[in-house]
């Protein structure tokens, strides 16, 4: 008697770990609905388009990593300039790319305005 509830329970056993793999790779097999995987290829953030809807509350808590000073938007929304040296961080796909080298990469010395802030604006690399 003991061996035929050994032999049922292992077979269930093994009946219920082939079930549960095989449950496993069918979901593999089909495309995902649940948007876990994408249904395109992302792009990297530096080739996606310039631009994109901000919220005026991130806008107001957005600062400019280098100083720490207010940004404002420019350009038709597409760049964050900090007004005191010129920086311009880009806004791609709606996402301010907020690094310091973007910002001195996009700088605009025409844009810088305040008390002599145009004399301590180091001239970007060329």
């Amino acid at each position: 008697m003991k061996k035929l509830f050994r032999f049922l329970f292992f077979g269930v056993l093994i009946g219920a770990i082939v079930y549960f793999v095989k449950q496993q790779m069918s979901q593999g097999e089909t495309p995902s609905a649940s948007g876990v995987v994408p249904s395109e290829p992302i792009k990297p953030l530096e080739e996606r388009p310039l631009g994109g809807s901000i919220s005026p509350e991130l806008l107001k808590i957005l600062v400019c990593p280098e100083d720490k000073g207010a940004l404002e938007l420019v350009n038709d929304g597409k760049f964050l300039l900090n007004p005191r040296n010129g920086y311009r961080y880009p806004i791609r796909d709606g996402i301010p790319v907020m690094l310091i080298d973007e910002g001195k990469k996009n700088q605009d010395v025409s844009m810088v305005r305040g008390n002599g802030a145009a004399k301590k604006v180091a001239q970007p690399a060329a």
